[in-house]
């Protein structure tokens, strides 16, 4: 029988229990087979459990690739002199057909025809077709006689301008599959780790002119290119992308438009640890292909009283958390630790007495007991058509994403104002604009002032490295007086910068601080939005209810020296 990797066997197992096919006896019989060498789609199919046809079905599902029962006695000839008779036997590919100068290719395993996919492509450069079929035909097609006789000719392999391959020819496609398939696995293992390792929150993989590309990890906020992939990545480009596009289950054969997925790693330093999720991201750029995606280390189980809350505003979160109603709105940039947050207060919440609802683009983090919604945009599947049914569904908390539209802020207000906790994420450069925004998008100010409860504005900024910290020679009293300490302070501020060391890379920062401010709707804040009074206004009266700016806790960091000036700037200023 056609061999089928652990990794599909592993997957498609997964939804074929999903969907009823196969029951949970069944897979541990399976499982415990793969284990004493055995494969676990061929135990299931062997033994009866799985049908071919509804491994096929889910196969071509999961993987968005289209299946073909296909006669392997009428394999087109033309079709299967265009690749080597070594490869077709090797990674069980068959060429069956050939039409419009297209090749048909079809296969058992996903992963051979993904992983060999950009090489293919060079055996027939006007275009191939990939397919899954089922395994017994793909068997019949090795065993059959046209391949064989074919086979027996020893005919040598046509590349796209009739010439012959040369299989011994280092440059051919033999060795360079191999390089492609084994490798890749390998390099993608390993940048996820590293990325991990590194703590970096995001990997960018771009493609540039005349086969250049570079891979950037963004630790700490900033990116920083990773040399040491570079050589590889060039040379292997496509199968890297292909192998990403396999992991998160996204089309291998769409190259024109963007694609979003999740894919999922256990850290091979780690392996019995969780699996950790990674938000996938392609888009066609000019020159090929480019990759973002964003590590989701886990950080729901991170306690809010451990995010860097003051005493004072942690009071202010769990109070308005723990609210029967109300909006808490998170804002910031992109990157600002947003997400971590409303997760963290989910987590604090989250108990089998209350109804936690969260519409996501996309769900990020898997938490045990809510009812978490993938919002999908092409299918109407929006935030606010989720919100609308989510009021149906007897919620006591729900969290949305992020408030986009007119439409959605209506909903979330009503919600907020009819017995239901409301949580969201707003991209505003601090508390008061929060405010604001809410009145320029249209909420008349009697319902903002009766539904917010609290709005936490963030930034994220690189904690100086402890082990090599020392006074900043090149900070002054202007540079201080400009970022808004007074003269009368300067005498009891210095200022530290992290010199570098082996604990912090030589970058002189070792993790991040999270600098917050917190903006709790009190009755004098209300009655000013009521009042329509503008921002500087509204910040005079927070600030007598005890308000405190991200600026102004920002530089109470930089006089413990837990951040530098640099730092400060470049955060709460640039």
């Amino acid at each position: 029988m056609a061999s089928i990797s652990k990794e599909v066997g592993f997957k498609v197992s997964s939804a074929l229990k999903d969907q009823g096919i196969i029951n949970d006896q069944a897979l541990q019989l399976a499982q415990s087979s793969e284990e004493n060498g055995g494969s676990l789609i061929k135990f299931l199919i062997e033994k009866k459990h799985l049908k071919e046809d509804d491994f096929v079905k889910v196969t071509s599902t999961t993987y968005k690739i289209p299946s073909t029962e296909f006669n392997p006695d009428t394999m087109s000839q033309s079709a299967i002199k265009k690749i080597p008779i070594n490869i077709i036997k090797k990674y069980e590919v068959i060429p069956f057909n050939i039409d419009n100068d297209i090749l048909s290719i079809a296969s058992a395993d996903p992963m051979k025809i993904a992983m060999l996919g950009p090489r293919l492509r060079q055996y027939n450069t006007k275009g191939v077709k990939l397919f899954i079929s089922k395994p017994s035909l793909i068997d019949l097609a090795l065993k059959s006689k046209v391949l064989n006789d074919q086979n027996s000719k020893a005919i040598p392999s046509q590349n796209a301008n009739g010439n012959a391959a040369q299989e011994n020819n280092q440059s051919q496609p033999e060795k360079l599959s191999v390089k492609a398939t084994k490798g890749a696995i390998e390099f993608v293992d390993h940048v996820l780790s590293h990325a991990l390792n590194l703590d970096a929150s995001d990997i960018h993989i771009e493609p540039f002119r005349d086969g250049i590309s570079r891979m950037r990890f963004r630790v700490n906020g900033v990116l920083k290119i990773m040399n040491s992939y570079t050589s590889y990545l060039q040379e292997n480009y496509g199968a890297v992308v292909t192998r990403l596009k396999v992991m998160a289950n996204c089309s291998i054969q769409e190259k024109r438009l963007p694609q979003d997925g999740v894919l999922q790693f256990k850290d091979v330093n780690n392996p019995k640890g969780d699996w950790i999720d990674v938000r996938f991201s392609t888009c066609p750029a000019k020159y090929g292909e480019r990759i973002v995606m964003r590590l989701l280390k886990g950080s729901p189980e991170l306690s809010l009283d451990k995010i860097g809350f003051s005493e004072d505003d942690y009071k202010k979160v769990m109070d308005a958390v723990n609210s029967p109603q109300g909006m808490v709105l998170v804002t910031g940039p992109t990157g600002s630790g947003k997400s971590t947050t409303l997760y963290a207060a989910l987590q604090k919440i989250n108990n089998p007495k209350k109804s936690i609802l969260t519409a996501e683009d996309p769900v990020e983090y898997y938490l045990e007991g809510l009812g978490q919604v993938q919002a999908n945009d092409s299918i109407g599947l929006t935030f606010s058509s989720i919100l609308r049914s989510f009021l149906r569904q007897d919620p006591e908390v729900i969290l949305v994403g992020e408030i986009r539209d007119k439409e959605t802020v209506d909903i979330s207000i009503k919600a907020a104002l009819t017995g239901h906790l409301l949580l969201s994420t707003l991209h505003t450069n601090d508390a008061i604009a929060t405010v604001v925004r809410l009145l320029n998008m249209g909420v008349p100010n009697f319902m903002v002032s009766s539904a917010l409860t609290l709005i936490v504005s963030q930034r994220l900024a690189r904690r100086v490295c402890q082990s090599c910290k020392k006074p900043d020679g090149d900070v002054n009293a202007n540079h201080l007086l400009d970022i808004g300490f007074t003269k009368e302070e300067l005498p009891n501020i210095t200022a530290y910068r992290g010199e570098g060391c082996e604990s912090c890379g030589g970058t002189g920062y070792k993790g991040r601080q999270g600098i917050y401010e917190v903006l709790q709707n009190s009755p004098s804040l209300a009655s000013g939005i009521l009042k329509n009074l503008q921002a500087p206004e509204l910040l005079e009266i927070a600030k007598k209810d005890g308000f405190q700016s991200m600026s102004e806790t920002g530089r109470k960091y930089i006089i413990e020296g837990v951040i530098s000036v640099e730092e400060f700037q470049r955060v709460l200023i640039s």
